[in-house]
C-alpha cells in the first residue's frame, strides 16, 4: 500500500476498465482518467502491478472517497479493507473526523452495488442522506459516512494524536 503517483494512473484506469459492472462507460473513459489527475489517493501493489486503488479529496469537512476499486482476481483478500484503513489514517492525519462517499441507493436492485453497500456497511459506514436523481443509471444515491477516531483517543482533550502532531 502506498501513495498513488502519476505513474500509477494507467494501472488505475486498467482496473476501472476491467470492472464495467461498477464503473460505467463515462466513468471508465472520462471521469476516472480526469479525476485521478486532481485527486490524491493510495494504490495496492502486488509484484509491481496496481491491484487496487482509492482516490480522495476533502469536501464538506470530510475526507471523501472519489473512486475505489480492486481488481477481480484480488477481491476477498482484504485489499479493499486495507485501502479503507489507509483512508481512515489519512483522515486522522488531516484532522478530519469523518470519511464519506456516495453510491447507488438500495432502492435499486443491482447486485454489484448490493456488494458495494455491504462492503461499506461491514466496515462501519452508515447512511446519512438519500437523494433521488434524474440520472437513469443512478435513480437513487445514498451518501454514507464513517466517524474515525484515533486508535486510542487521548483522555485529555488538549492532547493530540501522534499522527496529528506537528513535525
Amino acid at each position: 500500500m502506498r501513495e498513488m503517483t502519476q505513474n500509477d494512473h494507467a494501472g488505475v484506469v486498467q482496473i476501472a476498465e476491467s470492472l464495467p459492472e461498477w464503473f460505467d462507460e463515462t466513468a471508465r473513459s472520462h471521469s476516472i482518467p480526469i479525476d485521478i489527475q486532481h485527486q490524491r489517493g493510495f494504490v495496492a501493489v502486488q509484484d509491481g502491478m496496481v491491484v487496487g486503488f482509492v482516490t480522495l479529496y476533502v469536501a464538506e469537512g470530510r475526507l471523501q472517497i472519489g473512486w475505489l476499486g480492486v481488481g477481480k482476481a484480488f477481491r476477498g483478500k482484504g485489499i479493499g479493507k486495507a485501502l479503507l484503513y489507509r483512508v481512515e489514517e489519512r483522515a486522522l492525519e488531516l484532522g478530519l473526523a469523518e470519511v464519506a462517499t456516495y453510491t447507488l441507493g438500495d432502492s435499486v436492485d443491482y447486485p454489484p452495488y448490493e456488494q458495494t453497500r455491504l462492503f461499506y456497511f461491514r466496515n462501519g459506514f452508515e447512511v446519512y442522506q438519500r437523494n433521488q436523481t434524474d440520472n437513469p443509471g443512478c435513480p437513487e444515491e445514498i451518501r454514507i459516512r464513517k466517524r474515525v477516531v484515533p486508535p486510542s483517543a487521548p483522555a485529555n482533550k488538549d492532547a493530540t494524536h501522534p499522527l496529528l502532531e506537528p513535525d
